[in-house]
């Protein structure tokens, strides 16, 4: 959301508003949240609701009057043409999957048994695709197969660099925490109303822009989403929370802990320290330096050390989260767990990644270098860095001199000095 303007400022009052309303009144908020929601299910009935309503106006002009009302029978059926038209378009339309590279079983069993384990203990959610990404994080991102969102196709999105950056115990909670916070058997209102904020907007994507019949329901997600996303925030929140409650189930409480805590105090690390000096180089060169991954682990190990790792944890306990995030505070998630204190743990001499995905985290670095677009993942807009390719359409051209992934990627600064991944790093430990 635009952090300036009248919008802005607008959504932003919304936002406090409701969260208040929640604190206070939580019946009455749930009340308007579920009402708002079924607004987005009204958007898509509209338009078959009117070719009904054409039909039923059409038939009433031709045979309930003496005689043929015509101007009431063009009308009606202007409007029955108008919302068919809309109505079939509605009824062709599939929101593309998350991108990113998709995950063959094959390539990683041991993964793939993880998630099945954990989603026989859940007994839901279904996985049908694996697709791993470079930006830091973990979601199920469920897309409809059909014009309602009903029935989904599961995607699990794992980013490259979490899974190589958390231990093994600490990754399996992680994603113990995500499948039972989708799990139908706890809380399914509010993690209905999770799971529309990440839907809604699927109707407004910008290929349906060259489609003239579908732009009016494009034009009402652009409007409805960005509102759906505001108004159902205390909600996220509390289904945040829960998913903290439901990791618990799979893991101990002091596993859970540490990793809410490392995965909080990493992601805060690389938005406030390591992505602003990516952006910085890039701006020297002109363009993105390729494999921003490449030694991200190593980096967050390395600079989160001793004392340094103490002050950042201490950063993240009394940060407040923006107004728009979903995600509640660190020290809220910990005393909603039942502590008092939180800590981090020893960085593991082995991270999720070795053990998870073997010898395919090497081959997925690499071809992460080779499909960096600027459309590569959906995930990918999370990043604070903008990634682009280095020439005006396709895939970034390999440069002379231009390393495969795992190994420094080269860039020009403005004085013509090349810079790499490993200066990038040594300018992040300072």
């Amino acid at each position: 959301m635009p952090e300036t303007g009248w919008r802005h400022s607008l959504l932003r009052r919304v936002g406090t508003g409701l969260e208040t309303l929640a604190d206070s009144n939580p019946r009455g908020y749930q009340l308007l949240a579920t009402g708002f929601a079924l607004a987005g299910y009204g958007g898509l009935l509209l338009f078959p609701g009117l070719v009904l309503a054409g039909i039923s106006g059409s038939y009433n002009a031709l045979f309930g009057h003496p005689a043929i009302a015509w101007y009431p029978l063009l009308s009606w059926a202007a409007v029955t043409a108008g919302a068919a038209l809309v109505s079939w378009r509605i009824a062709q339309f599939r929101p593309a999957l998350p991108a990113g590279i998709v995950l063959d079983k094959q390539k990683a069993p041991a993964l793939f048994e993880l998630a099945g384990e954990l989603g026989r203990q859940y007994r839901h959610p279904r996985i049908d695709r694996m697709v791993i990404t470079g930006a830091f994080t973990l979601e199920l991102v469920k897309t409809p197969w059909r014009a309602l969102p009903v029935w989904s196709v599961n995607t699990l999105v794992i980013g490259l660099p979490l899974i190589q950056s958390l231990s093994a115990v600490q990754f399996r909670c992680a994603l113990a925490r995500r499948l039972g916070q989708f799990s139908k058997r706890y809380n399914p209102l509010g993690n209905w109303l999770y799971q529309l904020r990440a839907i809604w907007p699927q109707y407004c994507v910008a290929p349906a822009a060259v489609d003239v019949a579908f732009q009016p329901v494009r034009w009402f997600f652009s409007v409805y989403a960005p509102l759906y996303e505001v108004t159902s925030l205390p909600a996220a929140r509390r289904d945040e929370l829960a998913a903290d409650s439901y990791a618990m189930q799979a893991c101990s409480d002091e596993e859970v802990l540490e990793t809410i805590t490392t995965e909080t105090v990493y992601r805060l690390y690389l938005e406030e320290k390591y992505w602003p000096v990516f952006r910085r180089f890039s701006a020297r060169a002109r363009e993105a330096i390729l494999n921003p991954h490449a030694g991200m682990a190593s980096v967050l190990h390395a600079g989160l050390q001793g004392d340094r790792g103490l002050q950042w944890l201490m950063k993240a306990m009394a940060r407040e989260p923006r107004w728009d995030d979903p995600m509640p505070s660190l020290a809220r998630r910990v005393e909603n767990i039942g502590h008092l204190e939180t800590r981090m743990g020893e960085v593991a001499a082995v991270s999720a990644a070795a053990v998870y995905l073997g010898s395919a985290s090497e081959t997925l670095e690499a071809a992460l270098d080779n499909a960096l677009q600027p459309d590569l993942s959906q995930e990918i807009n999370r990043y604070p860095l903008e990634i682009r390719s280095t020439a005006a359409t396709g895939p970034p051209t390999r440069q002379p001199g231009h390393r495969h992934a795992g190994q420094d990627a080269p860039a020009v600064d403005s004085q013509g000095h090349i810079t790499s991944v490993r200066q990038v790093a040594h300018t992040v430990l300072k």
